[in-house]
């Protein structure tokens, strides 16, 4: 009977140890290249030295951000910084070519990562739309003096840098807060343009 007791006692105590122990995060998933997760997660991914896209989308209500690491563990490119859901596309390693090998997501919802190469970014026609952060790609760099068109409508920063053939920052076209039109030079030898935007917008070529 005492033996019975204990074996009772034991099954109890690990019950209890069950229901209180801290349920643990869910590990990010890859299907089809696209990496997915919730909350907080340190992710690799393949090592890359160049200039590359990532495609993120986040379902949450606190704040999302998302750093690149490098193969040391340094904070180098701030991907996205918001409040509640985000879907937006943003280039990293172009102000200066780091090893990256993971990237770290604080978040409070699920949330989906997809690196790409810098040249499978938006194809940029004479006339592209858009919401939010995104990056685009000429067929080759312009040439010659060209002008943009642009216009904005968020309440949050909208900016527009010039990255050249290698996929380096040139020139910050735009920077500012809120609603914007105006037009602005293209610098020639520019092969792709960085959004950062919050609402929708357009960017026109002539």
């Amino acid at each position: 009977m005492r033996l019975h007791s204990r074996v009772v006692l034991g099954l109890i105590a690990l019950a209890g140890a069950l229901l209180v122990s801290p349920v643990p995060a869910q590990a990010a998933t890859a299907h089809s290249g696209v990496l997915r997760g919730e909350g907080d997660d340190v992710v690799r991914i393949p090592v890359t030295s160049r200039p590359s896209v990532v495609k993120l989308t986040h379902q949450g209500e606190s704040n999302f951000a998302v750093w690149t690491l490098t193969t040391s563990g340094k904070q180098v490119d701030l991907l996205a910084n918001v409040i509640g859901d985000y879907k937006g596309t943003v280039a990293f390693n172009v102000s200066g070519l780091h090893k990256i090998q993971s990237m770290s997501v604080n978040a409070d919802g699920p949330w989906t990562l997809q690196v790409l190469p810098l040249a499978k970014a938006r194809h940029w026609p004479i006339n592209a739309q858009g919401t939010g952060s995104d990056v685009l790609r000429l067929t080759t760099a312009s040439k010659g003096l060209r002008r943009l068109a642009l216009r904005h409508d968020g309440e949050s920063n909208f900016a527009v840098w010039a990255l050249d053939n290698r996929g380096q920052y040139t020139d910050l076209l735009v920077n500012k807060i809120g609603t914007y039109r105006g037009r602005v030079a293209l610098p020639p030898g520019t092969r792709y343009a960085a959004i950062t935007a919050d609402g929708t917008w357009s960017i026109t070529r002539n």
